[in-house]
């Protein structure tokens, strides 16, 4: 089965019960399950796919895109995951710049109690701050694995936020390339950019290409 097949896993409330309507390669039809749980639907999914197709729920290599049935939830998650992701960049900028004004501090010759004071943070902050400045590492709240771990978290929760492709035309053209290589200001500006079209014109409609 190629990697490329993807399958949509459609997700409604009924009671204490998630009901899923499941869709996608090589199924004559959409058919139906429920989960009590989200983390459950991927799993269920699968197991379904292979049962219809025949073959051991090992050899189902294939993507699994969930998405809630209720269309203002699923705008509510859109904008959050957005506002999440423009938080961990404007973390990320603040430590850099906090590290290159510290640094320029030092080059100026103050020492490091009055470069926390001005800053707002301990002496012995500042000092792992311009340790990591002199070893051309970039600074962080937290480390830049766990920094790194954050985006590639939120991307994939959009992942399996299933969309037409126009939207997911617009969230990579606003948010996936903005989390690479652009600078950090174009990165903010496009998730901005991002923000004030859902707000505008709300999530696109779940059905069409």
């Amino acid at each position: 089965m190629s990697k490329r097949d993807t399958y949509a896993i459609t997700a409604s409330r009924s009671d204490d019960w998630w009901a899923l309507t499941i869709s996608g390669p090589g199924l004559k039809r959409s058919y139906h399950t429920q989960v009590k749980r989200l983390e459950q639907a991927e799993e269920m999914a699968r197991d379904l796919v292979a049962t219809m197709l025949d073959v051991d729920v090992s050899e189902i290599d294939a993507g699994f895109d969930l998405t809630v049935a209720d269309d203002e939830v699923a705008t509510e998650l859109v904008a959050t995951l957005v506002t999440r992701l423009a938080a961990t960049l404007v973390k990320q900028k603040a430590a850099e710049a906090t590290q290159a004004t510290a640094a320029d501090l030092a080059r100026r010759g103050y020492v490091h109690r009055d470069i926390g004071y001005l800053l707002g943070m301990s002496h012995q902050a500042v000092g792992k701050l311009l340790n990591e400045a002199e070893r051309g590492t970039a600074a962080s709240a937290d480390d830049a694995a766990t920094r790194s771990q954050a985006v590639s978290s939120l991307k994939d929760m959009f992942g399996r936020l299933a969309m037409t492709h126009d939207a997911e035309a617009l969230l990579k053209s606003y948010l996936l390339d903005a989390a690479e290589g652009d600078p950090m200001d174009l990165k903010l500006d496009r998730l901005r950019a991002l923000g004030e079209q859902l707000s505008r014109r709300g999530r696109p409609k779940l059905t069409g290409a």
